[in-house]
């Protein structure tokens, strides 16, 4: 099997023929369109879909740099490669397995693709299409891009983690391939994923610790969530700071002197409602840490579940998650699903409620758009436009309706 796999690792399709002109769209927004196998173009500024779509085998998550945008298949040994200027599918781009997360660097020209049934990370060269040869990880799940490119960290599958790995995530040196494996039982319990400080060899690294099944004790007691901040200037003899506690640590972000933290608690932690506490049947926690002095604030409720997605636009925080529990709304045939908002200004959260007809709930992409109050937010395989300041639909515009199952979404022009 793995001779099969890296066999098939060495070339793709060259075809650069457009089958569409440019769409003339000047702030492009790309949904992928799981259902269809296909990519979305939106424009961003009339809130309207282009009848051109671009063909992306079982199209998941998209990300774009450097002129360049990689769609991930979420079903198949695959990548496509957009190129941006032209609006075309340059090439489709088999890996060696199923990718599970993927990145790029800052100049659009390598994509990574982390391959979890196989213990893979691979890259892959944008402009030929063509896969290099493997580095072995074990359960390679998810992956962080340095702010430069020359570093990127892998961490693994918390539950296929064993000794050590549930205390290691590991660096790769972009330029030369080295891995290096980064393990202190001490300051690492479950590793997440990671929000670089600015350059790239300092970073947040998020502990998942009993909300990815790690406890102590018997009866077995859930670990406490953390975050520790690491130097690993010298990646053999890495500086941790002291852990810092937080309820739950899944995903984060910087945003000026502020990291947000998200996560759900686990055990004698896990917070449940309606209460002063948590105004839902069952919530996630908020923490908001202090990156100068690492000291957290007090937990701040959201919905539960998985939480993978933020991002920061118009002194909000936006977290998504998957899995949550979904509570009745205020009207008829209404639910509140796994969207937060939180007004970092007024220190308020938003709970938005959408219809209960929706076969799922999952926040699955974000994408405030450039020059407006408006961001875009996929849940539920639906694509939803709201307004920042009101955390609502916004009056005067109309929904997209994708046509399938919406996954991920990507603004490719400033």
């Amino acid at each position: 099997m793995l001779a099969i796999a890296i066999t098939g690792c060495g070339g793709s399709s060259n075809s650069t023929t457009q089958t569409a002109p440019p769409t003339g769209i000047k702030k492009r927004v790309l949904v992928t369109n799981q259902a269809a196998s296909a990519v979305d173009i939106l424009d961003g500024q009339r809130d309207t879909i282009s009848t051109k779509t671009l063909a992306a085998s079982g199209a998941n998550k998209i990300i774009t740099s450097g002129g360049t945008t990689v769609v991930m298949d979420g079903v198949n040994p695959n990548l496509t490669i957009i190129d941006n200027a032209t609006e075309a599918v340059t090439f489709p781009a088999p890996v060696g397995d199923q990718p599970f997360d993927i990145a790029i660097s800052p100049d659009g020209k390598t994509a990574w693709a982390a391959e979890r049934n196989f213990g893979f990370l691979q890259s892959v060269d944008t402009t030929t299409g063509i896969a290099s040869g493997v580095i072995r990880i074990s359960n390679a799940r998810r992956l962080a891009m340095s702010p430069n490119g020359s570093k990127l960290l892998v961490f693994s599958d918390p539950q296929a983690q064993v000794a050590p790995n549930t205390s290691t995530f590991f660096v790769v040196d972009t330029a030369s391939r080295v891995v290096t494996p980064i393990t202190d039982p001490a300051h690492l319990d479950q590793p997440f994923t990671a929000v670089f400080n600015g350059n790239d060899t300092q970073a947040f690294i998020l502990n998942c610790a009993g909300e990815c099944g790690t406890t102590h004790g018997s009866p077995a007691v859930p670990d406490a969530a953390s975050v520790v901040f690491v130097d690993f200037t010298n990646a053999a003899a890495p500086n941790f700071s002291a852990p810092i506690p937080v309820s739950g640590a899944t995903v984060g972000l910087l945003n000026g002197g502020n990291l947000y933290v998200a996560g759900t608690p686990q055990g004698a932690n896990a917070l449940t409602g309606p209460s002063a506490a948590c105004p839902l049947s069952r919530c996630g926690a908020l923490t908001v840490i202090n990156a100068t002095s690492f000291t957290a604030a007090a937990p701040i409720p959201i919905t539960d579940g998985q939480h993978t997605k933020m991002t920061f636009t118009n002194n909000r925080v936006y977290v998504g998650a998957t899995g949550c529990t979904v509570d009745p709304g205020s009207a008829a045939n209404t639910v509140r699903g796994c969207l937060s908002i939180f007004n970092t200004a007024s220190s308020t959260t938003t709970f938005p409620q959408e219809s209960s007809f929706r076969q799922n709930f999952d926040v699955t992409g974000f994408q405030p758009i450039s020059g407006r109050s408006i961001i875009y937010i996929v849940q539920g395989g639906e694509l939803d436009i709201f307004d920042t300041n009101t955390d609502a639909f916004p009056a005067n515009v109309t929904q997209i309706d994708i046509i399938g199952k919406a996954i991920d979404v990507v603004q490719i022009d400033p």
